[in-house]
Formats: structure tokens, C-alpha cells, sequence
């Protein structure tokens, strides 16, 4: 019965939530779902006659539908709720996707429709074997043993000291070691050991972050680069500022223009900023001056190649046309697919250059006059410069770089790209904050509110693949003729740090060289984001554990092994804390989300993991994943952005947040808002802060600061093999 249920809701769920993947639509889907299945559910051969014939005197309306099969099962007044909560149960990732439409306005299915799909399928298929109202009663159910398995404290204190290889006790150390953890409640043990894993690693860190502060000098940089608080951009960061006179600086990816970006091509504007956030603005891509024909032909080549996609994919739908599509393609489609398998890179550069010939990527630019007043452009392009700590000694060259992640047939392909701009690329809005911050008016604005920046100062938009480690300019074509040689010069250096960033992460790589030469790196990255079958393409945000919200000072020149969220930040120059306020409650709180999802997927994966990439089908053209060609939708990550299968690179930790401000600052945040109070009173993230350089760090409690107690030494760059190694 369970499995006949699950299957039928599968299968009608999907059918109506479907995004374009299939080619023949669910009738009645302007109806709503229940209507539609209402109608179509008596023509389901799936389902036995008796059920399908039971089916047919259907109520109007959901709700009444619910009501009648409860009462049909005979279930209880004061058991209803818990009955159709575990009805939620049974398929969690379908459930939550329902709640989350229902939600939203005109999409015709909720939680109501969906359990009355479920409640009176089930009520049609017990009624031969169950007389009305006594299915209830009739259940019966295995009785769930929910005892502890007990162990000795004798034999738990052995074990313990075995662990960590400590021989020299004798009989009464053993014995009070014993009655410690007797005393020990049961559900105070794992969070111990919780607590001595993270603080094993969180202790290290603060001892490094201890060190002197290098010297800054006053010399104004050959570049500034604005990096995505994203810890992929730290390595990048720190190979680039090891090259000469950069200056890095870590912030929000979406660069504070929430936004809802339309590409040249036109069709449904996508939201580039976080989720908690709502855009007003809607920003177009239109070509620059005198390069509407190249926009032209461009336009008229992506609609070509769309054009013989969609006609390849609907003869590979239709009823008789795959026959004749084997027939005749057949020969050519084989060898292509072996090449793809066997040698992705060239046949990616392949595909890159004949791709380039039909759609030349055309001259454009970012278009601000109809989604921004002038009093919005000043406001925000103010908001940027004062939230990313950038408000004088400007560069010639100020480089906003986002970030994207390229990668072939990956279904997880948004939990690559940017966090901070919903999931999307983040090159459109490093181009409308650079458009801004390069609009004169602006500046004139910018100037009367005490931000001077220099005549000779060039905002310049970027995009960092993390898969690759590439980094391109955008928007080059605007930049002056006397800025050309600082940007040769800057592509170079990029490009440079770009490799020396590729051979560092080939250590972590599944099936990477271990020792390769930068080149050699550059050239292996790029072929991985172009093989099909590559189920490692980067490790994402794998082994987060701390956001930083301090000067770059603290940091320059240390090897944080991509773990940390980097958020430049100067106390000095927000006496008010509108900036630390700001910081906490929205990119560490995306941050924190991150986080957890990295956790739960790492400490639980049945429940809050999606399984193996390689067992995933698609379901609905971007719903989701399921597992086989059935099941529930999976939520959380894959776990081959965990594990490499022998060797897990993602430690679960809860974050923590290390900050350098005054705790006074700290603690009237934390009081004016809930959901800090809700992250560090409940230690859903921990929280390290002191006020100056040479002071050392303090850890927030609910009752007060406290000495962060430092752990036991670990050598230099170790890692903790086990819980235990505190």
C-alpha cells in the first residue's frame, strides 16, 4: 500500500510541477492540481479498477475531499493532525516543494490538494478489505524499542583512554574517569565531543589570527580587486596580492545592487541578489553604441542553435521520429558522445570556437536610466563604496570581481555559482555597481557627500570561474584608451595567480595530477568543467568554517586553505555600526545557511543529503533530482560535493564568526536583533571578537565575554584525525 501511494503521488506531482522537460503538458493544469488529478486519476491503468472505479465520485473542493477520507479510515478527532503530519512524512522533499508553490500566487497547488490526493487514494484502496471508519482501528504498528544501549563506565572510560592513547593511569584515575562520565547525562556526550571538534580547529585559527599585522603602505596599489566574500575567492586573493602591489578586498557578491537582471536575448528577468532580499530594480543588457547590428547577428545565431536543440529534443520525444533520428544522425551522434567521453577538453574548445563564430559575443553594456532615479544611483553607489570600506584612496583600476562556476551535465550547477546573487552568476552585478561608480553624475554626488574619487579612477567589472580559475574582464570596451596598459597588465597577473590557484587545488581533486606544473593545472581545470561525465568539478564551499569580518591586514599572507568567508571591515570608519549591522544580519546569515547545509548534509545525508550524482534522474526539467527512476525529491547536496568516496573534504562545523570591533558595538546588535540572538545565544554559530589588534580574543556567551581558552598545540598545519584530538 505504502509503495502504491508513494508511486502515484511521484507520478502525478511530477507530471504537474513539470518546468518544460516534458514534451506533452498535464491536461487541466489551469485548473489546478486537483482538479486536473480529480479528472485524469480514473484513466491511471497504474492504479487497480477498484480503486480507479472508487475515485470517480470525487468532491468539488480539496478540503472537503481531506475531510471525507478521514472520516472513511475512521480516524480519530484528536489524531488528525498527527495522521496528516505523517503523511507530510512520507515523501518530505515533494511535501516542502508543495508548501514552498503554494506559497505563491496562481500556482494552483498546496498541502491541501496534495493530501487529498493522497488521503483519498489511500481511503479508495482500503475500502475492499476495511468496512468505512475502521481502518483506523484495525492498524497496527511495531512498537519502536527506544532504549539506550548502556555500556559500563569501566568499559567506556577503557575506551576512551584507548582513544587517546594514554597508558600511564592507574586503577584510581581509571576509577574517577569512570564516575566522571557516569555522572555525564546521555545527551550531553555528543555535544561534547562537538565541542572539542570544532574547538580544535577554531583555537588554531585564532592563534594564527594573533599574529602582527603587516605593515600597509601608503603607496596607492597598482589595482584594487573586490572579491566575493565566497572562500574560493581567498586563495585567489592571496596568489594575487603575493604577485606585487594588489589590494584585495572581500564583500557580498551581488556588490549591494539588488537587482533583476535581463540578458540581451530578453525573456523572464532572473533576481541577482540573496534570498531574504526582494528586488525593485530591473537592469536590461542592450548593445553599446554603434553595435546594434553585432547584437543582431549575434541574436540571430543563438536563435539557430536554440532553434536546432529544441527540433533535436522534440524528435527524440515524438512517437516514431527517434527511429529515423538513429537512422540518420546516428552516425554522426556516436562518435560525437565518444569524443565528448574520451576527450571533453578538445571537443569543448571545439565547441567554444564554432560557438564563437555563429554567436560573436557583441559589444554591450549595462542599462541604469530606466531601473535606477538619479537620487537611486547616488544612493546606492554610496551604499557600495561605504559597505565594502572604499571611500578614498582610490586606485586607477578598482576591479569589482563576482563569480561563476562552469561545469557540463551538472544538474547542482547553481550550488556552484554565487550565493549572494540567488544562485546565479555574478557578473552582471559586478557590471551595473561598476556602471554606477563610473557614471559622472554620480561622482558629482558622491563628491558633495564627502566621497572624492579621482578623475582617473576606472571601476571595472569582472568574473572569476571556479572551476576553472580563470578571471575575465568585462566591459573592457568602455575603458579609456589610457587605461589599456594597466589592464594587459593586470590580465596577466590574474591570469598567473589564476594557475598557481589551479595547481593548489589539483591536490584535492579526485583524479587531478598531484604536483602539477601551474600550466599544467590550468590546462586540467579547464578540461574538467567541459568533461560530461565529471562528477568533481570543484568542491564548492566544501570545509566552511568561519566568517571573518576584519581589515585584510589580518589576514594577508596566510594560508587559510579556502575555509573561510572573508569580509573586509574597518571600525574606525563606522563610529555608528550601520556597516557591522549590515554585515551580520544579512551575508553572515546567508553565510550561516551555507554552513548548515554543508552540515546536516555531511552529518546526516539520508535525511538532509541528495546520495550519489551518479543515481540521479531529473525530474520536471529543473524541479529537482530523484534517486532511480522513482522516489522522493532529494534536498541538500549531492555527496560527491563531500567525499571523494575515500576521503571526505568537508568537515562539519558549526560556523564561526571572528570579528574585530568594539564588543560594546557587538552586544547592542545582538540585543536589537532576534535572529543574532537566535544564532549565538543558541550556539547555532559561535562568535569570537576583541576590540583592537593586540588584544587577545574573547568568546560571547549568553552571560557575558569570556577568555577563549586556547587548545592543546597541534603542529603546524595539521588537522584533527578524529573528535578526540582535543
Amino acid at each position: 500500500m505504502a509503495a502504491l501511494l508513494d508511486t502515484h503521488t511521484i507520478q502525478w506531482c511530477s507530471a504537474y510541477l513539470d518546468e518544460g522537460q516534458s514534451t506533452w503538458r498535464m491536461p487541466g493544469r489551469d485548473r489546478g492540481f486537483y482538479h486536473a488529478w480529480r479528472a485524469l486519476a480514473v484513466h491511471d491503468t497504474a492504479l487497480p479498477r477498484r480503486v480507479r472505479t472508487r475515485l470517480r465520485d470525487l468532491p468539488e473542493r480539496a478540503e472537503q475531499a481531506v475531510a471525507e477520507a478521514l472520516a472513511a479510515l475512521g480516524v480519530p478527532d484528536d489524531q488528525c493532525t498527527r495522521y496528516l503530519q505523517a503523511h507530510l512524512a512520507c515523501l518530505p522533499g515533494f511535501a516542502a516543494h508543495i508548501r514552498w508553490r503554494g506559497e505563491l500566487q496562481g500556482s494552483g497547488i498546496d498541502l491541501v490538494a496534495y493530501l487529498a490526493l493522497r488521503l483519498t487514494t489511500e481511503a479508495a484502496a482500503l475500502t475492499e478489505t476495511h468496512t468505512r471508519g475502521t481502518a483506523w482501528n484495525s492498524a497496527s504498528a511495531d512498537l519502536l524499542d527506544t532504549r539506550q544501549a548502556t555500556t559500563e563506565p569501566e568499559d567506556r572510560a577503557r575506551h576512551l583512554l584507548e582513544a587517546l592513547k594514554i597508558t600511564d593511569t592507574d586503577a584510581a584515575q581509571r576509577t574517577e574517569l569512570a564516575r566522571f562520565l557516569d555522572r555525564l547525562p546521555v545527551e550531553q556526550r555528543t555535544l561534547v565531543w562537538l565541542d572539542a571538534y570544532e574547538d580544535h580547529y577554531r583555537s588554531r585559527l585564532l592563534r594564527t589570527l594573533s599574529r602582527s599585522e603587516p605593515e600597509w603602505t601608503d603607496a596607492p596599489p597598482r589595482a584594487q580587486v573586490v572579491c566575493c566574500i565566497d572562500p574560493r575567492s581567498e586563495g585567489l586573493r592571496r596568489h594575487l596580492e603575493a604577485l606585487g602591489d594588489y589590494q584585495t578586498l572581500g564583500f557580498a557578491g551581488f556588490f549591494a545592487v539588488a537587482m533583476r537582471y535581463r540578458d540581451l536575448a530578453g525573456g523572464t528577468a532572473r533576481a541577482q541578489c540573496p534570498g531574504p532580499i526582494t528586488p525593485r530594480h530591473t537592469v536590461t543588457e542592450r548593445p553599446s553604441e554603434g553595435r546594434q547590428r553585432a547584437a543582431e547577428r549575434s541574436l540571430t545565431g543563438r536563435r539557430v542553435l536554440a532553434a536546432a536543440d529544441h527540433s533535436l529534443h522534440a524528435a527524440k520525444d515524438d512517437l516514431v521520429a527517434p527511429f529515423v533520428l538513429a537512422e540518420s544522425a546516428g552516425w554522426l551522434l556516436g562518435p560525437l558522445a565518444a569524443a565528448k567521453t574520451f576527450t571533453p577538453g578538445a571537443v569543448g574548445a571545439a565547441r567554444a570556437w564554432w560557438t564563437r563564430r555563429i554567436t560573436a559575443d557583441p559589444a554591450t553594456e549595462i542599462s541604469l536610466e530606466d531601473a535606477f532615479t538619479p537620487e537611486e544611483r547616488t544612493a546606492t553607489a554610496e551604499g557600495i563604496l561605504t559597505l565594502m570600506g572604499l571611500t578614498q584612496g582610490f586606485a586607477r583600476l578598482v576591479v569589482l570581481c563576482g563569480h561563476r562556476a562552469h561545469t557540463d551535465n551538472n544538474p547542482y550547477q547553481a550550488a556552484l555559482d554565487c550565493g549572494a546573487c540567488g544562485g546565479h552568476p555574478g557578473g552582471p552585478n559586478a557590471r551595473a555597481a561598476a556602471a554606477l561608480l563610473n557614471d559622472p553624475q554620480v561622482r558629482r554626488h558622491l563628491a558633495e557627500r564627502g566621497i572624492g574619487i579621482p578623475d582617473d579612477t576606472r571601476f571595472v567589472p569582472a568574473e572569476h570561474d571556479t572551476t576553472t580559475d580563470t578571471v575575465r574582464l568585462l566591459d573592457t570596451h568602455l575603458l579609456p584608451d589610457t587605461h589599456r596598459r594597466d589592464v594587459d597588465r593586470l590580465t596577466a597577473d590574474l591570469r598567473t595567480a589564476g594557475a598557481h590557484l589551479a595547481a593548489e587545488r589539483c591536490a584535492t581533486l579526485p583524479g587531478a595530477p598531484s604536483r602539477p606544473r601551474p600550466r599544467q593545472a590550468a590546462r586540467h581545470t579547464r578540461t574538467r568543467a567541459r568533461d560530461w561525465a565529471q562528477v568533481f568539478p570543484e568542491w564548492g564551499l566544501a570545509d566552511n568554517a568561519a566568517f571573518l569580518i576584519a581589515p585584510r591586514a589580518l589576514t594577508r599572507g596566510i594560508d587559510l586553505h579556502g575555509r573561510l568567508f572573508l569580509h573586509d571591515y574597518d571600525p574606525d570608519l563606522d563610529p555608528a555600526g550601520t556597516v557591522l549591522e549590515t554585515i551580520l544580519t544579512a551575508p553572515l546569515v546567508v553565510a550561516h545557511w551555507i554552513n548548515s547545509q554543508y552540515y546536516f548534509a555531511a552529518t546526516d545525508p539520508q535525511a538532509f543529503g541528495a546520495g550519489s550524482k551518479a543515481l540521479h534522474n531529473v525530474v520536471g526539467g529543473g524541479l529537482g533530482v530523484m534517486t532511480g527512476h522513482t522516489g522522493d525529491l532529494r534536498s541538500g547536496l549531492p555527496w560527491q560535493s563531500l567525499t571523494d568516496g575515500h576521503h571526505t573534504r568537508h568537515e562539519p562545523q558549526r560556523l564561526l564568526a571572528i570579528v574585530q570591533a568594539p564588543l560594546q558595538r557587538l552586544d547592542t546588535l545582538i540585543a536589537r536583533h532576534t535572529v543574532l540572538r537566535h544564532m549565538f545565544d543558541h550556539d547555532w554559530v559561535g562568535l569570537a571578537a576583541r576590540e583592537r589588534p593586540d588584544q587577545p580574543w574573547l568568546r560571547y556567551t549568553s552571560t557575558g565575554w569570556r577568555p577563549w581558552l586556547p587548545a592543546t598545540a597541534t603542529p603546524e598545519g595539521g588537522r584533527p584525525s578524529a573528535p578526540l584530538s582535543t
